[in-house]
């Protein structure tokens, strides 16, 4: 086989190198291409207007085979320009063929068109690789934060939805519904209390049983003895009821209309500050320096000192329903009373032989030996039912209101803040969206600027492969090693 017919392979990544070591490149090759690269420079701002020129100078960094092709089109363009001897008069020519003159001086071009090759294989390409795989990856993240965001958008809407509901509200107006309501408290206040008198026969059953336990000798200690205000009283026995022992002479309850028109015109008067402009600071006539007998009054401190005068006001005034302190103890003496009830359904279910042994030996009261299972377990169900009423979130803050009108606010600023949710997440998506079409349209130029860029190395490999192939008499030269990944298109 003879030696011009084996092909020649040059890794891509050694390539300058190779170049050199076989002289075919000098080493000072970067020195010398500067004074080329300022010519080019001031030749490509006299072009004509040709398409084929426009396409070449898109690629944007001009080597020595661009030159060689502007120099094949100046040839028809610059025509007119040549004289009988072959030679052109034409400026543009003059510049151009000095340019390749330039280049093929020890072969100046070539080492400049591998080093380009180098770079753009090692650097440029994969620069562009990793912007595509960062835009694929934010377009994914994106469209998983949207559907995030809309679910979220939706479970906040739901959410408030569920929250008005559990108020009772429309929402159309927050702040009229929820004052309503709370004016609405007294009904619901008389219902609870109808309810508890009934559980009055369960009272007396729990003292029965405690006199029986005791054999007769209970501790004088009250049993539930809110509950017992209100089995007597109903729902208006008052908290000045049950601190004081007495029923007070006058209620003198807070007026809830009132509270809220305070409530309003608080928000609307704007505090003005009195500089004493209208102080009249005329004294007049002589300055009384006190010469004679100082008359000195004893005024008694008086703070702390409260007035007994049997009149129940403020927080003494409300019921005991109302009442935050007497409300919670009322919470937990039915919390005594379902425990002690659903512990007596417990010992009546499961008795044993032994238990029926002892029943027989003994004789219980005839108010415990009348009330059966069914009763005890009645009356377990009212008191459950009473107690999930009183604890009803609604009416936690609806008794807040009734007590202090200005909780209103804080609870619609909770509300609104709910409300809000379901928007803000909504444009937290719509960001996410238009940062994907961001993302999309970078994606697009990327991928067009990749694929130009895989185009033009292509081309340019098979130039200076042949470029190469020249100096050993045509034979075939082979670029290998990463370029060919490298230019894999997209």
């Amino acid at each position: 086989m003879d030696d011009s017919d084996i092909p020649i392979d040059i890794h891509s990544g050694k390539l300058l190198d190779w170049l050199v070591s076989r002289r075919h490149v000098t080493k000072d090759w970067q020195k010398k291409v500067v004074d080329v690269r300022e010519k080019i420079k001031h030749a490509i701002l006299d072009m004509p207007e040709n398409e084929r020129i426009v396409e070449l100078l898109k690629g944007g960094y001009i080597n020595y085979f661009h030159a060689i092709q502007i120099i094949d089109i100046l040839k028809e363009t610059e025509k007119d320009s040549k004289n009988f001897l072959g030679f052109y008069s034409s400026q543009r020519m003059k510049d151009w063929q000095e340019i390749e003159s330039m280049y093929k001086k020890d072969s100046i071009g070539l080492g400049e068109a591998s080093q380009l090759l180098q770079r753009v294989v090692q650097y440029e390409i994969p620069a562009l690789r990793r912007t595509i795989q960062k835009a694929d990856q934010a377009i994914q993240d994106g469209a998983k934060k949207e559907k995030e965001y809309l679910k979220q958008s939706t479970d906040a809407k739901k959410n408030y939805e569920k929250e008005l509901s559990r108020m009772g509200i429309d929402g159309g107006l927050l702040h009229c519904e929820l004052l309503n309501l709370a004016s609405e408290l007294p009904s619901f206040i008389d219902s609870i209390a109808l309810l508890i008198q009934k559980l009055a026969p369960a009272k007396e059953y729990y003292e029965e049983f405690r006199n029986y336990v005791h054999n007769g000798a209970a501790p004088s200690i009250s049993l539930l003895p809110l509950l017992s205000l209100i089995f007597t009283h109903g729902s208006s026995v008052t908290f000045y009821q049950w601190k004081h022992g007495k029923e007070p002479v006058k209620v003198e309850k807070p007026n809830f209309d009132l509270l809220l028109r305070a409530d309003e015109v608080k928000e609307e008067v704007e505090d003005e500050i009195d500089f004493g402009d209208d102080l009249d600071l005329d004294v007049g006539g002589e300055i009384d320096f006190g010469e004679g007998e100082a008359v000195i009054d004893v005024i008694a401190d008086e703070s702390g000192l409260v007035v007994e005068d049997g009149v129940a006001r403020g927080d003494e005034a409300l019921g005991l329903l109302e009442n935050g302190e007497t409300r919670q103890g009322i919470k937990e003496e039915l919390e005594e009373l379902i425990s002690f009830l659903s512990a007596r359904s417990l010992d009546e279910e499961t008795e044993g032989s032994a238990d029926i042994f002892i029943l027989g030996s003994e004789l219980r009261p005839e108010q415990i030996r009348n009330v059966r299972v069914s009763q005890l377990k009645e009356w377990n169900t009212q008191s459950s039912s009473i107690l999930a009423e009183l604890n009803n979130s609604q009416k936690i803050h609806l008794f807040k209101i009734r007590t202090s009108p200005q909780y209103v606010e804080t609870l619609v600023d909770e509300l609104i803040g709910k409300r809000d949710l379901e928007g803000r997440y909504e444009r937290m998506a719509k960001l996410m969206e238009e940062k994907q079409k961001r993302e999309q349209d970078n994606l697009r130029e990327t991928r067009n600027q990749l694929n130009l860029t895989i185009e033009n190395t292509k081309r340019l490999k098979k130039e200076v492969e042949e470029e190469v192939g020249k100096k050993y008499k045509g034979r075939q030269v082979n670029i290998m090693g990463g370029i060919h990944q490298a230019l894999v298109p997209v």
